[in-house]
């Protein structure tokens, strides 16, 4: 009996697409993983332990864990990246199922893959601040923050033609010298309402199942999801959280969109604890 061997072409597709899957997990764990200026290694993204939304869900100081509305509108929001491989199936799925999103992007990969910003805003999707480095920013001086935030405003602006509004601190830390300085940057800091935890601390693979559980058991009007750029199970996820929030009678925008349709009649804003470090 002969052996049919794979025909070349195929065995280079294979290769290319193996290498390209482990250069972006190498990437992105770098990402999650990185060295700040003190030394200390930042903390993995994961759920915040310390940190619960405010009643009203939006502080006077720019904070915003979800818009309070009675409209069903939710969004989604993607940390980190952009990064090869991930990113583009990432779209690629959002797109088959006509849902916008927002991405928070690290500008020092905005500066590695110009071409996924471009292809993010060809998608009609949102772009966001997550600072130049992804360092952990309530270790580092005033000024560093700022630049920061300053560095990675000002590529994402090459590619929008316009400055930024939205920031979300990297882990999920910050403190009131990190709020402050967004706010007078021109920045509301946004968290979240909804974390599934998609991207843990070792590393190792969610199942798809429980990603798609976590979220739907926190999902409410005005809600923001917390997801992650650079894995693949959260892909996977995706037509099954949009096919079961659509069926409850949501519907998908941006984070800047439900900032728009705030209702005028949303509740009160609660008054705010002091600030503390926080994490994810």
């Amino acid at each position: 009996m002969s052996i049919r061997m794979p025909k070349p072409a195929v065995v280079v597709l294979l290769f290319f697409t193996l290498f390209s899957l482990t250069v972006s997990s190498r990437v992105a764990a770098a990402t999650r993983a990185e060295v700040a200026p003190g030394g200390g290694v930042a903390e993995a993204e994961s759920v915040p332990s310390n940190e619960r939304p405010l009643p009203g869900g939006m502080a006077t100081d720019g904070r915003v864990w979800y818009v309070p509305m009675a409209r069903k509108e939710i969004a989604l929001t993607f940390d980190d990246g952009p990064y090869p491989f991930y990113t583009p199936l990432l779209l690629h799925q959002l797109e088959a199922d006509a849902t916008p999103a927002t991405f928070f992007l690290v500008g020092r990969t905005i500066q590695e893959y110009p071409e996924l910003v471009e292809r993010i805003i060809a998608s009609g999707d949102e772009i966001g601040n997550h600072t130049y480095n992804h360092f952990v920013l309530t270790g580092m001086s005033e000024i560093e923050i700022e630049d920061q935030i300053e560095a990675c405003g000002s590529l994402i602006a090459r590619y929008t033609g316009a400055e930024p509004t939205l920031f979300r601190p990297p882990h999920g830390r910050y403190d009131t010298r990190v709020v402050e300085i967004a706010a007078r940057l021109g920045y509301r800091t946004i968290l979240w309402n909804d974390a599934p935890n998609d991207a843990p601390v070792d590393n190792s693979d969610v199942p798809v199942d429980e990603i798609v559980q976590r979220v739907l058991e926190h999902a409410k009007p005005g809600g923001i999801i917390l997801l992650h750029n650079g894995q693949y199970s959260t892909i996977e996820a995706i037509p099954t959280i949009v096919s079961a929030l659509r069926t409850q009678g949501y519907s998908f925008v941006t984070v800047s969109r439900l900032l728009a349709d705030q209702e005028i009649e949303a509740p009160e804003r609660s008054a705010e604890p002091g600030l503390s470090a926080t994490r994810r």
